[in-house]
């Protein structure tokens, strides 16, 4: 028996933002966020925020993020950033197939009123000037429960795009 349990898959096009709510709750620790079928107007970064428990986004400047771009087309690249106010460059997005995008990210503690949340994640993608993945890390410093969250592209919408939320359960 898989450990993962699917909570939500929400599907949604031609928007600025895709928000995923009421997915994080006591039952689990552990959360495993997809992002596929990524289909955007525009090619950029894209950006990640907490949606707490009263379903507010999060826009405090308390997110802190590093990430580092392995580009096949230059040298790599780090990012990093404290004080933000989004996770910046939580994934790179490219216009053109629905293929050509894949994010998987690991949240954890995101409900926990008495930690911070604090995620791992990884990115695949093909852009205009070649091929470049991202590994990250980051924290959002305030000890509130969260319920969701928001994703958005740093510019135009989303014309397609998939995001699938999993609970990590342990098994006894």
């Amino acid at each position: 028996m898989s450990n993962l349990r699917l909570i939500n898959e929400t599907t949604a096009s031609s928007v600025s933002s895709v928000s995923i709510t009421d997915v994080f709750s006591a039952d689990f620790d552990i959360y495993k966020i997809i992002i596929k079928n990524v289909d955007t107007t525009f090619e950029n970064y894209q950006y990640a925020r907490f949606i707490n428990s009263s379903g507010s986004i999060v826009t405090a400047s308390n997110y802190d993020y590093a990430s580092l771009y392995l580009r096949s087309y230059n040298t790599f690249l780090e990012a990093k950033s404290t004080n933000d106010d989004a996770f910046e460059r939580f994934g790179v997005q490219d216009t053109g197939t629905e293929d050509s995008n894949g994010l998987v990210a690991y949240i954890f503690n995101p409900y926990s009123s008495s930690s911070y949340s604090f995620f791992i994640n990884q990115h695949s993608g093909q852009g205009s000037l070649g091929q470049v993945g991202l590994k990250g890390i980051g924290v959002l410093k305030q000890t509130a429960s969260m319920s969701g969250m928001q994703f958005y592209p740093a510019g135009g919408t989303y014309e397609t795009v998939t995001v699938q939320t999993f609970g990590l359960r342990v098994d006894s």
